[in-house]
């Protein structure tokens, strides 16, 4: 098996499938069970075009390898349909189901080159791929706004992403809080702003899953990790008081680690910046965002 293989069996595969239940402690869990595949198949969709940028909402930020104007990088994944991706076990035509994942430069994809300037590779990506895979007709849609922090303008960018004519969510994944950590905002602020994108998503009758704040490891900001982890302590006890109908919770930050990584491995899926996957890093979170859509989802 290929080293990269070896070294992406240690968190999924391409046959993953997540679990919620609940434990001893009611706490939501992920149980991952792996199947591993050594053939590693070719991308289908294709990259958002860089052109395709909005910039009516502009979040400014401190940190020194952002732009100062800020944009949308607002992209569809999907491809024409072809006939031929129907069920081969219906005749009937299947529905067309969407999904639109929300969020700041984790969602956006942002990947810092070595001159500093910053390239895109969302984890939508895989995503699209996976449904494509699958022969499902899903449009996935990235609305992620670089250094955007849930406290400012994400309410308001998501309820003009909700409300354009014509165009319904199934699904609604929405990561974001990292910024607002580093920003200095309180756990509270980030949590209560969370709950507030959640039940715009449930207002317009889209299925939510929200996402844990992942880890970093900035030497600037690494004192305010506590806040981080309170804001998904909070995340886990909410996910326990709603139905998984309309709430599901992933826990990246337990299935996607940093801090317990191997050398090799955080070089491999984490940026050295300390904050942004690489793009192996999203490849990998879109593998096990799909995981759980596809199982927790109703595609037929």
């Amino acid at each position: 098996m290929p080293f990269l293989s070896k070294l992406k069996s240690v968190f999924c595969c391409n046959t993953n499938k997540y679990i919620l239940d609940d434990d001893d402690d009611d706490v939501a869990s992920i149980i991952e069970r792996c199947s591993m595949s050594q053939q590693e198949e070719e991308e289908v969709s294709e990259k958002p075009l860089l052109n395709d940028f909005e910039n009516k909402f502009d979040s400014p930020t401190t940190r020194p390898f952002y732009q100062t104007n800020q944009v949308i990088v607002k992209s569809v994944l999907r491809k024409k349909r072809n006939a031929s991706v129907s069920s081969t076990k219906s005749h009937s035509p299947r529905r067309r189901y969407n999904i639109l994942l929300f969020g700041d430069n984790l969602t956006a994809g942002w990947v810092k080159n070595e001159d500093g300037y910053g390239t895109y590779h969302p984890y939508g990506l895989r995503v699209q791929k996976r449904f494509e895979d699958e022969g499902l007709d899903v449009e996935v849609t990235v609305s992620g706004v670089p250094g955007e922090c849930v406290v400012q303008s994400m309410e308001e960018r998501l309820k003009h992403e909700l409300e354009q004519p014509g165009k319904w969510y199934d699904w609604v994944v929405i990561l974001g809080g990292t910024n607002d950590v580093i920003n200095g905002y309180s756990a509270w602020d980030i949590y209560d702003g969370l709950k507030k994108l959640y039940a715009l998503c449930s207002k317009h009758g889209a299925r939510i899953l929200g996402v844990t704040v992942p880890e970093f490891d900035w030497d600037l900001v690494n004192h305010l990790d506590y806040q981080r982890r309170i804001v998904n302590e909070h995340l886990n006890v909410y996910n326990n008081s709603t139905t998984r109908n309309a709430f599901t919770l992933f826990l990246l930050d337990r299935f996607f680690p940093m801090q317990s990584l191997t050398t090799e491995q955080r070089r491999i899926f984490w940026d050295y910046d300390g904050v942004h996957p690489t793009e192996e890093g999203y490849d990998l979170m879109g593998d096990m965002i799909f995981d759980l859509l596809l199982k927790e989802g109703s595609w037929d």
